[in-house]
């Protein structure tokens, strides 16, 4: 069995968040794996060479969990382009994207990406926030979207376990009101000499080089900085945010 043009068509349309369908394109053996554990694959894409017992495993995780299983040949894959890497696997995944204020509820860490556009880092930073326990993520306004394709390639599929919420600055900050609110910026008390840290704290990442925006800034009741050697102006947003959360998870 092949890919028609028309189910080619639709899969680029998703990947390229061009479609009006709530779904998000997921790729390789793993990542899939996980979805399908987790009940969140709505289609399941398959080459039709894949080795054993890949094919095989899950194939029938997918009869199981009843979700719709077509096959591909090689070529079929190739005719994708660009849209996919060449692991053979690929997911249909729903939404799930979670409203602003039970996020902004949850207790522990969250971590607030304030303008950060490139998908990469924000796929970046979702690992970190799995990695190091983080209960949440708030994704303003003018972040990238953390199941578009290139986040969720980054993040391996994890964004599908980290609760998230998208809003306005106004609105997250709303949401956060009466919690602590600390802000990372080129100036700020040192990371590594903190000896306190709030249970319940959302901590504010933004773009590299033009750091948070001012909502975000205005919310926030303390700066923390990263002490770097001389003729370092600034690092990569998800570089900064692995550095931050674990200096914070070392005190708490």
């Amino acid at each position: 069995m092949s890919l028609s043009i028309a189910q080619r068509q639709r899969i680029n349309e998703i990947a390229r968040g061009r479609s009006e369908e709530p779904l998000y394109l997921l790729e390789g053996p793993r990542a899939v794996r996980d979805a399908l554990a987790a009940g969140l694959v709505a289609e399941l894409w398959l080459r039709n060479d894949l080795p054993e017992p890949t094919y095989g495993e899950l194939h029938s995780a997918a009869l199981d969990a009843d979700v719709p299983l077509g096959q591909g040949t090689p070529k079929d894959f190739e005719r994708l382009g660009k849209t996919v890497t060449p692991q053979g696997v690929l997911a249909l995944v729903r939404d799930t994207e979670r409203p602003l204020e039970d996020v902004a509820a949850r207790p522990g860490l969250l971590l607030w990406l304030d303008g950060v556009q490139n998908p990469g880092n924000v796929g970046a930073v979702v690992r970190v926030a799995v990695a190091f326990g983080a209960t949440g993520l708030l994704v303003g306004e003018g972040s990238a979207h953390p199941l578009g394709l290139k986040a969720l390639r980054a993040s391996t599929g994890l964004a599908l376990r980290v609760p998230f919420a998208r809003g306005e600055p106004a609105a997250i900050a709303e949401a956060l009101a009466g919690r602590p609110i600390w802000v990372l910026e080129r100036e700020g008390d040192d990371v590594f000499a903190l000896d306190d840290v709030p249970a319940d704290l959302a901590l504010v990442v933004g773009a590299e080089g033009r750091g948070p925006g001012e909502v975000a800034a205005a919310a926030a009741s303390r700066s923390l900085g990263i002490r770097m050697a001389e003729g370092v102006d600034s690092l990569n947003a998800a570089v900064a945010a692995g550095i931050a959360v674990a200096a914070l998870k070392r005190v708490r």
